[in-house]
């Protein structure tokens, strides 16, 4: 849950802010021993108060990883519909 978290964090702040390696910023993340220590906690307690409601916010996150956050850029092209005759 603790790298879900962090992968969905990490996605969500770059489209607000320019980061310049999302992955690196991720694995910096997760290898933090503060950090990690304190979501692993946090996602204890959570999972000791509501439990069931944990499995459905997993789930939530675990999906969202897996969500393309990439700005893509729309352009529309005209045609022209005036054919020659």
């Amino acid at each position: 849950m603790t790298e879900s978290f962090l992968s969905l964090t990490t996605k969500a702040l770059s489209l607000v802010v320019k980061i310049k390696d999302a992955d690196a910023l991720q694995n910096e993340l997760k290898i933090d021993y503060i950090i990690t220590k304190e979501m692993s906690e946090l996602s204890g307690g959570l999972a000791l108060r509501c439990g069931r409601l944990l499995v459905v916010a997993n789930a939530f996150l675990i999906t969202a990883k897996r969500v393309d956050f990439s700005p893509d850029e729309v352009t529309i092209t005209e045609q022209s519909s005036v054919t020659p005759q």
